[in-house]
């Protein structure tokens, strides 16, 4: 999946703001080294005027003929409610592997279609955290209509029993009838905060969520979840974040189910 970590990216900027220039070049290269489906959350501001800009540069650098070897998924996306975090959009580059990521990173060091499009960012966006994660699990019908994304950070205590008890929940008859994706995250490096891992939902739309959350109410599956899960880890916040385009060949389904 995937969106960008609110809290942990609030928590970071303090410390990240300072990176720069540098933090940009993570958009393609900043993958960790894992056999599974790994992908960072880049998150920036911009202005309204410059927004349009950003997605214009981004086409120009995907349309180049080095990104016609792009060999994962890029989206991005909009900070729709993301408390005091500063970001207004974050960049989400996905990949199958660090292997897929690495070859690309190799060819994009010399390139004259990337060059400039670090200058373009440095002069319409500031950057403010990176957060590189892997995908642990996801359940649910992978699609890439699913454009409304709610990210629940958490200070994880028994890896092990959170997953239990998502697991449990999914294949529940309450679970069954999810109408989105979810997917287990945890964070592999820029975490600068109690945050360990995130679970990522997504949906269609804000009104397929409001309907699935008001058919949770006094639900038994789903009370039983949170009874389990918060004995093993502790929920600290929720963002809303949303897709505004996405650029690459394979499908979300292809980076993130591992």
């Amino acid at each position: 999946m995937l969106p960008c970590g609110g809290l942990e990216n609030k928590i970071a900027m303090k410390t990240m703001k300072t990176i720069g220039l540098a933090l940009v070049g993570l958009l393609f290269l900043g993958q960790a080294a894992a056999a599974s489906p790994t992908w960072s959350a880049i998150g920036f501001t911009t202005t309204p005027e410059n927004a349009p800009k950003v997605i214009k540069a981004t086409d120009k650098l995907m349309d180049s003929e080095i990104m016609k070897e792009f060999p994962g998924l890029l989206l991005l996306q909009v900070h729709v409610a993301d408390g005091d975090n500063p970001a207004t959009h974050s960049f989400v580059p996905l990949y199958k592997s660090a292997a897929d990521r690495e070859a690309l990173a190799q060819k994009l060091m010399g390139d004259d279609a990337w060059k400039d499009f670090q200058e373009r960012m440095t002069e319409l966006t500031e950057p403010v955290s990176n957060v590189m994660y892997v995908t642990l699990k996801s359940w649910g019908e992978i699609v890439d209509t699913d454009h409304v994304w709610m990210v629940y950070p958490f200070a994880v205590s028994d890896p092990p029993a959170l997953l239990a008890a998502l697991e449990k929940f999914m294949a529940s008859k309450t679970g069954k009838k999810f109408p989105g994706q979810v997917h287990l995250e945890g964070i592999i490096a820029g975490g600068m905060s109690p945050v360990t891992h995130s679970i990522g939902v997504g949906y269609a739309s804000e009104a397929e969520m409001e309907t699935w959350r008001d058919s949770l109410a006094g639900n038994a599956d789903w009370a039983a979840y949170l009874k389990a899960s918060r004995a093993s880890a502790q929920l600290l916040g929720a963002s809303m974040i949303r897709d505004i385009k996405s650029w690459g060949s394979l499908s979300l389904k292809d980076v993130s189910v591992p």
